[in-house]
């Protein structure tokens, strides 16, 4: 997320809370990275049990002309906690600030965006968007089959930690910050994923499908599956669109996952949280290898008939 003023916004000043630093500003909210206190009880209304002690903090920039109440607040979290998924950005809990707005806390991201990658480092290998793509797919695919859509996937909505490993944020922070809501459909969300992946290989969004040209006529080392995994996502090819759990299968099927270089967007915070790799660590440091590696460990070992699960 990027703001103009975002070098002379305030922190936050919330009894419990201590504010480390900011980790990214928006068209119309903030977060911060907060440390908990010993107050932080009588000041924050939790949504399930045993949260970190370091958390986003997620702000309006301005108060919020409906601000709901806190507990209808609650009352959207807790409608969300079904939808928990290993890559969807948790939420912990709610409060209200002494000027009259909602904040939320959520669990925290710390190396930025995909859309911050792709602006400093430029578009993704094959083999990389597996890494950032595949578990977002996942997680569409777990929101879908509970009878909900995300309805705002996109590059800046997929959040990193500092190991690469990918999360969808933003899944209905709108509506609990009273900034509005939005709706989507899955085959919305799919076709939106479709083209953060055009996006993540090309530099630029997909054009319509009359004005587009072939993908692997702009990259010709673009395997041909997910040349033609990427078209029916879009929407190209009526009726062939695949669900979110076929492009998760689709992609991962497409190349070996390969990590994210984030060193070129993380700030020097971030670069203190990432992980290091020791020559020759054996299998009980499994837990410290790049995300992409632990990705493939997993699907590796998934039946064949049943790609489409990563935990």
């Amino acid at each position: 997320m990027e703001h103009d003023d975002a070098a002379t916004l305030p922190p936050p000043r919330i009894p419990g809370l201590a504010p480390l630093r900011l980790l990214g500003v928006g068209g119309r909210s903030a977060v911060w990275l907060v440390q908990c206190t010993a107050a932080a009880a009588r000041t924050i209304t939790w949504v399930g049990d045993g949260p970190p002690q370091k958390l986003a903090l997620k702000l309006p920039l301005s108060r919020a002309r409906s601000a709901p109440s806190l507990r209808s607040a609650q009352q959207e979290l807790e409608a969300m906690l079904p939808l928990v998924h290993d890559h969807l950005v948790r939420p912990w809990g709610v409060l209200s600030t002494s000027q009259g707005s909602t904040g939320i806390l959520l669990q925290p991201y710390t190396a930025g965006s995909l859309g911050q990658l792709l602006h400093s480092a430029g578009p993704l290998s094959s083999n990389e968007l597996v890494t950032a793509l595949t578990p977002v797919a996942q997680a569409l695919e777990h929101l879908h089959t509970q009878g909900a859509a995300h309805g705002d996937v996109s590059a800046a909505n997929i959040l990193l930690t500092p190991e690469g490993e990918p999360a969808l944020g933003d899944l209905g922070d709108s509506a609990v910050l009273g900034t509005g809501a939005r709706g989507g459909t899955p085959e919305q969300d799919v076709m939106a994923l479709a083209g953060v992946a055009w996006e993540a290989l090309t530099g630029s969004q997909p054009p319509a499908t009359a004005l587009r040209a072939p993908l692997q006529s702009l990259l010709p080392g673009v395997p041909t599956e997910l040349a033609e995994l990427l078209e029916s996502a879009l929407g190209s090819v009526p009726g062939e669109l695949p669900l979110a759990g076929e492009f998760a299968a689709e992609l991962y099927a497409c190349a070996e996952p390969e990590p994210l270089s984030l060193l070129p967007t993380i700030d020097d915070h971030a670069v203190m949280e990432m992980p290091t790799i020791m020559p020759g660590a054996g299998p009980a440091h499994t837990s410290k290898l790049p995300f992409s590696k632990r990705l493939f460990r997993v699907w590796r070992k998934r039946p064949a008939s049943a790609p489409s699960t990563i935990r």
